[in-house]
């Protein structure tokens, strides 16, 4: 039997979101996110860790890193997040694979609580 092409193993759809600053009428800026790209990628969970409060001793984070791949893209950086489903991840590092422009690696931490 053939093995699965890497395109086949891209079955989750997921949508990168940049942030937008804007101005606001008292010097400040208001941040709005919009959709940059809709894409389907492999997802597969990485480094798991628990973090725990140095006083009480009590659980205060679970963070868990995930890699995404998806086919080349250009413009994406580490300002953006990743929507999968109902959760959200803020992206870590953008690696393009081999250098051959034809899939990216995307390390990112799952916002937890969020």
């Amino acid at each position: 039997m053939g093995s699965v092409s890497p395109v086949g193993k891209l079955r989750n759809k997921i949508t990168i979101q940049s942030t937008d600053l804007s101005g606001d009428t008292y010097g400040g800026y208001s941040t709005s996110r919009s959709t940059y790209i809709t894409a389907y990628a492999q997802i597969t969970p990485k480094v798991g860790k628990q973090i725990f409060s140095d006083t009480t001793g009590e659980r205060i984070q679970n963070p868990q890193d995930f890699e995404f791949t998806i086919r080349y893209r250009t413009g994406l950086t580490t300002s953006m997040r990743i929507l999968f489903g109902s959760r959200t991840f803020n992206i870590k590092s953008i690696h393009n694979d081999n250098e051959y422009d034809k899939y990216i690696k995307i390390l990112a931490t799952e916002n937890v609580g969020t």
